[in-house]
């Protein structure tokens, strides 16, 4: 393996060499000042055979050298009150206040799809159909929606066969189960902003953004405890005092089924609602923290070599 470098670098071919092949991207990991994963708990995961995709040891042996930033959100796009796709823009006082404004989007958003009309809450999903996002515990939940009285609505594509479970599970419950195949910008800003509840059950999760862009949107994220996700949302049963969602204790069905739960309960008490949601909505989700974490090792970086 020679992997020339150029422009006065030294030649690393050597560190390329990965488990008896030239793999460029081993070097890279080795050769580089820091390594940088789109969140703290990723960065941890990614040093484990389960999530490190053969690399995990040349990550394990670069130490603090790897470090997490997590992603922020373009809250210029997504932010409710501008939002040009919503029919009725909101802020976080509507929300707070008697939630009239997300009423109106979710009833909407049920006529849309025809679910019927229910005093229970509305999970959203967005997502591409692929096994990485955990559609096969989502498909399991069809039989718990009507015992917690929620409804689920789903807007993704990908994978043809998940695409069809889903199109069986909203036949098999049509007055609590909606799937559209496919995306839709103004829909996905309408499902972020009508639903109550934001479900993203992921077996793995680098950073994500829609946890995020849903607690821009005052709506309660419900997340399995991994990667980004971990690093975004508490877990409102765990710390009530910081809470802004709710996460799986077990990364399967049972752990997912008891989340809902949790969350349902807590969105039906109403004072308790609003505290989740403005803790969201409160938090800044942009890039402007995250630009100053790059901003200060790049800084540090560069002082270091001159």
């Amino acid at each position: 393996c020679d992997i020339g470098w150029t422009r006065g670098f030294p030649r690393h071919g050597a560190a390329s060499e990965h488990r008896g092949a030239c793999t460029p991207l081993a070097g890279a990991l080795r050769v580089a000042d820091r390594v940088v994963a789109v969140s703290p708990t990723y960065a941890k995961e990614i040093t484990t055979q389960e999530h490190g995709a053969g690399l995990d040891d040349t990550l394990r042996e670069r130490g603090r050298a790897l470090l997490g930033i997590r992603n922020g959100i373009d809250v210029s796009e997504w932010n409710p009150a501008t939002d040009r796709h919503l029919p009725r823009p909101y802020g976080a006082n509507a929300v707070s206040s008697d939630g009239s404004a997300k009423h109106f989007l979710r009833r909407q958003l049920r006529d849309r799809f025809g679910l019927i009309e229910t005093e229970g809450p509305l999970i959203g999903m967005i997502t591409r159909l692929v096994h990485q996002k955990g559609l096969d515990l989502v498909i399991g939940l069809g039989p718990f929606l009507t015992s917690v009285d929620a409804q689920l609505l789903v807007l993704g594509s990908g994978d043809p066969a998940i695409a069809d479970q889903l199109t069986r599970l909203a036949r098999d419950h049509p007055d609590r189960v909606a799937f559209f195949e496919g995306y839709d910008v103004a829909l996905s800003h309408q499902v972020c902003a009508g639903a109550d509840l934001y479900l993203m059950p992921s077996r793995f999760e680098p950073c994500g953004l829609g946890q995020m862009q849903a607690m821009e949107y005052g709506t309660i994220p419900i997340v399995t405890d991994v990667g980004g996700l971990h690093d975004t949302v508490i877990d409102a049963d765990v710390d009530p005092e910081r809470g802004t969602g709710f996460v799986a204790k077990t990364l399967d069905l049972a752990g997912v089924v008891d989340a809902l739960h949790r969350s349902v309960r807590a969105w039906n008490n109403i004072p308790r609602r609003v505290d989740i949601i403005g803790r969201g909505m409160r938090t800044d989700w942009s890039w402007s923290q995250p630009a100053r974490w790059y901003r200060e090792l790049y800084e540090a970086l560069t002082a270091g070599r001159a």
